[in-house]
């Protein structure tokens, strides 16, 4: 699990499987969108090639960022993001350096968070659902490249616990679920989003659809 986490400029990301609209699956990188430098692609689909890709971003934990990748996906306030191959035409040695990192590492599933579910109680004539959160046990990768066990829970967001273990540096981490696929994603250590939540409904259909496929 851990040989599917690189690193992504300041922070962390991870790769998972994506079957793509050709119907194979390619290697995407889920990261935090603070993570990313601060000027985002132009919000529109007609951008040029170049200004959706990022330079010099991604690389090995503990080595340095020099793999160029395009920006698939962010949602600023969800705080994740989704990176990719970039374009081969344009950029052919680039895109052909992140298909030599993607491809030497390890990848991860992807998975629901723990469902929340509710409970109905009764005040005299008015009746109130109230929210369950939903909890289970997880896992975050340390900055030392140990996995420390703990638990989610989901209210809207993921909050790990116990708190203590998510520190600085590792943003864009992923969280996993007891069978090791991933649910969340680190931001800040009280509030992170959840992947499927969180990511176009578009990735979440493609991304699950490669969930246990050979790529």
């Amino acid at each position: 699990m851990e040989g599917a986490v690189l690193r992504v400029r300041h922070g962390r990301g991870f790769i998972v499987g994506r079957r793509n609209h050709l119907n194979y699956v390619d290697r995407i990188v889920i990261t935090a969108a603070h993570c990313l430098p601060k000027k985002l692609p132009p919000c529109h689909p007609a951008r040029y090639a170049d200004e959706g890709t990022y330079r010099n971003l991604l690389g090995p934990l503990g080595g340095k960022c020099t793999v160029w990748a395009e920006c698939l996906f962010v949602d600023p306030i969800a705080d994740i993001a989704v990176l990719g191959q970039p374009d081969n035409q344009t950029f052919g040695d680039q895109a052909d350096a992140y298909d030599r990192l993607v491809e030497s590492m390890g990848i991860l599933g992807v998975a629901d968070a723990p469902a929340q579910s509710s409970e109905r109680e009764t005040f005299g004539d008015y009746h109130v659902d109230k929210p369950i959160p939903g909890e289970g046990p997880a896992r975050v990768l340390s900055l030392d490249g140990r996995w420390h066990d703990g638990r989610v829970r989901r209210f809207g967001v993921l909050t790990f616990e116990p708190e203590d273990l998510v520190v600085s540096g590792m943003s864009g981490s992923p969280i996993l679920n007891a069978e090791g696929a991933a649910i969340g994603v680190v931001s800040v250590s009280s509030m992170s989003p959840v992947i499927v939540d969180s990511l176009s409904a578009r990735l979440v259909r493609d991304i699950l659809a490669a969930n246990g496929a050979p790529d």
